[in-house]
């Protein structure tokens, strides 16, 4: 692959040495970095990611947190920062700069679920994700393991199901099942009642090159299901931008973008007029860049960098000069 870009003749993908690091740092303000496969994979630190945070908090430059992982509530994100070594706040409001979709489905629903009766969501997703509705004031039901009830399906279709449901949550749920499936079509044929997907990713990386299926696996099987489309929250979705944006008050013009997925963190970066920085710890590669500079599709020759990086190390040399 060339020095200067990864294919095609725009001018963007460009290798991010440590010269070009320096002159793009200082046009910047906020860096805004996706979690998994950018600063860890699994419970593993990408080597010399801490360091690199820690040198751009001495800059002065502010950080924020937008992950699509809707397994963790703002607080516990903040925690795995700190314990992996990457700093930030401590105490009261410790998760401030954490923007996960948990956090931001709960703002999402406070806006949407106005007016009786008191709002309440069946949640097919995570504790953190159900406390995140609850601290904005969405009872949640519906969370941890739900077995087959009955010996067949008018059996299934007898379950009592809860008053006042309105809004159906997908996120990640590792005890998704066919039982969980068929009570949220059935909240979803109910008047008024929305459909949200915390996001769309396919898999999620784990260390040693191992993944597993993301929440976009589970959400396109209520859709299927319900023959409804779901209100996704999480990137690439501008709403979780927004919610960023309203708390910090960025310039996009001085935000830069890093993540490890074109289809999601890059074209949050693009679709937001931010600049954007792939690193090559996590999911997509030089290929599928050059594939998408390639390609006839214009939503697919939007999802391409601004810049790469075999790891956000690399920016070490340009803020230790």
């Amino acid at each position: 692959m060339a020095e200067v870009e990864a294919g095609g003749g725009e001018g963007r993908c460009v290798r991010l040495n440590a010269k070009r690091a320096q002159e793009l740092l200082a046009d910047v303000d906020t860096v805004l970095f996706d979690c998994d496969g950018v600063l860890w994979r699994g419970e593993t630190a990408v080597s010399g990611a801490p360091e690199t945070l820690t040198a751009l908090r001495a800059r002065g430059k502010r950080l924020g947190f937008i992950t699509n992982n809707s397994s963790k509530t703002r607080e516990a994100y903040a925690e795995k920062l700190r314990r992996l070594g990457f700093g930030g706040p401590t105490g009261p409001g410790a998760g401030s700069e954490v923007f996960g979709t948990a956090y931001c489905t709960a703002l999402y629903l406070r806006q949407r679920l106005t007016g009786p009766p008191t709002p309440k969501a069946y949640v097919l997703g995570s504790v953190a994700l159900a406390n995140e509705l609850e601290a904005v004031g969405v009872s949640c039901v519906g969370v941890g393991p739900e077995p087959l009830q009955g010996d067949g399906p008018s059996a299934w279709l007898d379950e009592p199901l809860e008053p006042d449901v309105r809004a159906v949550v997908v996120g990640f749920d590792p005890h998704f099942s066919y039982m969980k499936l068929t009570k949220a079509v059935r909240y979803l044929q109910q008047p008024g009642c929305l459909l949200v997907g915390t996001n769309m990713d396919n898999r999620l990386p784990l260390e040693n090159g191992r993944f597993i299926a993301g929440t976009g696996c589970l959400v396109r099987a209520v859709e299927m299901a319900a023959q409804r489309q779901a209100d996704v929250i999480g990137k690439p979705s501008r709403f979780i931008f927004d919610c960023v944006s309203q708390e910090y008050g960025i310039n996009p013009e001085r935000t830069i973008m890093v993540g490890d997925r074109l289809d999601t963190d890059i074209l949050l970066g693009v679709t937001c007029g931010l600049k954007t920085i792939l690193t090559l710890t996590g999911v997509s590669t030089l290929r599928d860049v050059k594939s998408n500079q390639e390609s006839d599709c214009l939503s697919k020759k939007k999802m391409v960098p601004d810049f790469y990086v075999d790891s956000i190390a690399d920016l070490l040399p340009a803020l230790q000069g």
